[in-house]
């Protein structure tokens, strides 16, 4: 059985920040972890980024690949304001 499962990722760029959600399938609890990622490349190891249990830290390293490149990104749209 999997201890936890990614949903979704969503980019602040101009902080260099991912936040990654998903949930503890053990305890039956969501979770949302804000992960330093500079260039779109999370940095687990980076002092920004929180103590997260080991177990998730191992799955996010696993993911660390699809996370850098999109797959786990919400969808998101440029607003155009018509003038």
């Amino acid at each position: 059985m999997e201890l936890y499962r990614i949903f979704y990722t969503f980019r602040t760029k101009e902080l260099n920040f991912l936040t990654i959600t998903g949930m503890d399938m053990v305890q039956h609890k969501l979770f949302s972890v804000l992960v330093y990622s500079p260039d779109d490349s999370i940095d687990l190891e980076h002092p920004l980024s929180p103590d997260i249990p080991s177990s998730l830290k191992s799955l996010l390293f696993e993911q660390k690949y699809q996370i850098d490149t999109g797959y786990y990104d919400l969808a998101s749209w440029e607003t155009n304001v018509i003038h």
